[in-house]
């Protein structure tokens, strides 16, 4: 493709350009869009009862806020270091930052997972 600039800034009449696809940018993963769905499936479709002014889903977290306020937090760590490492996985310059997100991801889902375990052994 020919694009003219004005004469003070070619060189010659016109240069060559190769403009990226755009559509191999925006192409959502498998991944991202269970990541996505499941999300919005645990904040929304939940059964919740107030506990000391929090939303607490009532199938696992009964009476205990705390550990739910910990689980959500640990989950929006998981999330956004998921979609952070899957945005930049193939980037090569960007390896040590992808690892970090990666790493973080993994202990992130790995703590969820043991507020899950911990409070359904718990006794209510």
């Amino acid at each position: 493709m020919d694009v003219k600039m004005p004469s003070a800034v070619r060189g010659s009449d016109s240069i060559s350009a190769e403009f990226p696809s755009s559509n191999k940018e925006k192409q959502r993963t498998p991944v991202m869009e269970i990541l996505f769905y499941s999300s919005i499936f645990s904040q929304v479709l939940l059964p919740r009862k107030y506990i000391e002014g929090v939303p607490v889903p009532t199938s696992i977290f009964k009476q205990r806020p705390l550990m739910y306020e910990a689980f959500v937090i640990s989950n929006i760590f998981t999330f956004i270091c998921a979609f952070s490492w899957l945005l930049i996985r193939n980037k090569p310059k960007l390896a040590k930052l992808s690892c970090f997100y990666f790493v973080v991801s993994v202990v992130s889902a790995a703590i969820s997972l043991s507020i899950i375990v911990g409070t359904l052994a718990l006794p209510v």
